[in-house]
């Protein structure tokens, strides 16, 4: 078997249709989507709102640039019948005046997705999980047998936090080699200014008393959510001392308003959102440069055709090509924080913020002050297809969609107003 499968790798590597483009900075993105805690920094209008009091600390610092390359591969049987979808995405950093941080974060980056493709722990990797589908595909084909042949297999990183202090992602993955899908999620945070891996004794001096606060905080907050709280009352005899242990090195993650934990799906349920500790909770504990920046400035953004603007007279901080198309500058005036620009798909059965729903996370800049992202990309007839969201001075959230103008002009951003037709 093991030889047939060295064959066959070689065969299906000779088939496999490989893409590689920008991605989704973690909720509804590609095919991985955790059902035991959806990502809390991706916050509609202005839910994850300012830090409380003057909790600020974390130097604004260099911009951080960060492009998502998706990578996916479709392997197939011998009649071309698809077997394994596998993808993947790769955050790539850079750190404006820091190149030596952003090399060392993404090393440590590419070393998470080779744990991915060559399988960690009790997690499969790409090459077993192969083996598994092409024996299931020959078991089906001989014995004529009414099984399903297509495996999958995806991981999104999403980007929460960026700033002169800390950039941190959430992973999120999806497996499924037949019956029940198999999800996991995680965490890991750096620091910019370094790029080594922060753990959560190294963000205080009393590393447990910050602990106890953290554990303390993630209880409080199950309880406000009254449906989680009761029913694992119902199943634990301890509830809070099993969501004081979801306090762990690999499943947090900094977000603008304190710092989110990855509830285990198999020890809280139903944790349908991370839990997060505001960062008020720890005043006094946790070492001040890493709470939020203190955030000024007003913005307005502007998308225009490159051909319009005189050679020089727009700073481009980045390029980014999603298509062949249009060459466009998603302008802006002033300053903007989280600058994110996401492909997405639209519910019109659903209502407000419910109708919009990230597919893949492309671009992310910590902040932009009066100047433009270079895009590439095809302007749709009909409904937008690209998104963009930022957090204010305010820390209220923002959405911008890249459409039609409808008149000589050709190209404009419209808000979360807008509803499909027909």
């Amino acid at each position: 078997m093991k030889k047939i499968l060295s064959a066959f790798l070689c065969v299906c590597m000779l088939f496999a249709l490989c893409a590689c483009g920008a991605e989704a900075p973690a909720g509804t993105e590609s095919t991985a989507k955790p059902v035991f805690g959806q990502p809390a920094a991706e916050a509609p209008a202005d839910a994850d709102a300012a830090p409380a009091g003057e909790l600020y600390g974390a130097p604004l610092g260099a911009r951080v640039l960060i492009q998502n390359v998706k990578t996916l591969e479709n392997f197939v049987a011998p009649d071309q019948t698809v077997i394994l979808q596998f993808s993947y995405v790769t955050p790539k950093v850079r750190i404006e005046g820091n190149d030596e941080s952003a090399e060392t974060i993404n090393e440590q980056l590419v070393l998470l997705d080779e744990a991915y493709i060559t399988g960690s722990g009790n997690e499969p990797g790409k090459n077993e999980i192969l083996e598994d589908a092409l024996d299931n595909f020959s078991y089906v084909t001989e014995k004529d047998a009414e099984l399903g042949t297509y495996y999958s297999a995806a991981r999104t990183a999403a980007s929460t936090r960026a700033d002169g202090s800390v950039i941190s992602f959430r992973y999120s993955k999806n497996i499924y080699t037949g019956g029940t899908p198999r999800y996991g999620c995680f965490a890991v945070n750096f620091s910019s200014e370094t790029g080594e891996k922060l753990t959560l004794g190294a963000l205080a001096s009393d590393a447990d008393a910050f602990r106890e606060a953290l554990a303390a905080g993630v209880v409080a907050a199950a309880k406000e959510n009254s449906v989680l709280y009761a029913q694992l009352s119902q199943e634990e005899e301890d509830p809070d001392g099993t969501l004081a242990a979801a306090v762990l090195e690999d499943n947090w993650y900094f977000t603008a308003s304190g710092i989110a934990f990855i509830p285990d799906y198999g020890d809280i349920k139903p944790a349908e959102q991370d839990l997060v500790v505001p960062y008020a909770a720890l005043s006094g504990l946790m070492d001040e440069r890493y709470f939020p920046v203190k955030r000024e400035g007003e913005s307005s953004f502007d998308v225009l055709y490159v051909s319009e603007v005189t050679d020089g007279t727009v700073q481009v901080v980045d390029r980014l090509t999603v298509s062949e198309g249009e060459e466009l500058y998603l302008k802006i005036d002033g300053t903007a924080y989280d600058v994110t620009l996401s492909s997405f798909f639209y519910d019109h059965f659903a209502e407000g913020d419910a109708r919009f729903h990230t597919k893949d996370r492309l671009w992310y800049a910590s902040f932009m002050t009066d100047c433009a992202l270079q895009l590439r990309t095809t302007v749709p007839d009909g409904m937008p297809d690209l998104m963009v969201t930022y957090t204010d001075a305010d820390y209220v959230f923002h959405r911008l969609f890249i459409s039609q103008s409808g008149d000589s002009r050709g190209v404009a951003l419209v808000d979360d107003t807008i509803e499909a037709v027909g």
